[in-house]
């Protein structure tokens, strides 16, 4: 009964900590979730999120599917179809989004329409 006790505990222990891992990211060397500006940070009313998937990023409501990758050194620059929700594809805005890869919890973004900022994983 002790052994099945101390086995529970140890899982139970053990699982929030594998809730909480995530993996990285096939398109960038990121972690895979929401980023928010450093300034203002994931608690600001009008955050603007930046969701690092594994094989794609999305903005707010909007899902961005990366067309290309091309890496210059640990700045990417990604040709983005930006697809607002509930809209078709063919409705997509093309884009061109750059990251510097700061680490993989943090990264500078800008695209056509925003300057370089300094984005941080939100835990």
């Amino acid at each position: 009964m002790k052994k099945v006790v101390s086995t529970m505990l140890a899982l139970g222990l053990l699982l929030p900590g594998a809730a909480r891992a995530q993996s990285p990211s096939s398109i960038l060397p990121v972690l895979t979730g929401a980023y928010a500006p450093a300034e203002g940070g994931c608690e600001a009313a009008a955050a603007a999120f930046i969701y690092v998937e594994e094989k794609a990023i999305g903005a707010n409501k909007t899902a961005g599917k990366v067309l290309s990758v091309k890496q210059d050194g640990s700045a990417y620059t990604l040709d983005v179809l930006w697809i607002e929700a509930g809209a078709d594809e063919a409705d997509g805005d093309r884009d061109t989004v750059t990251i510097e890869v700061k680490d993989d919890r943090s990264f500078f973004f800008s695209n056509t329409a925003s300057k370089k900022t300094l984005m941080r994983l939100c835990s």
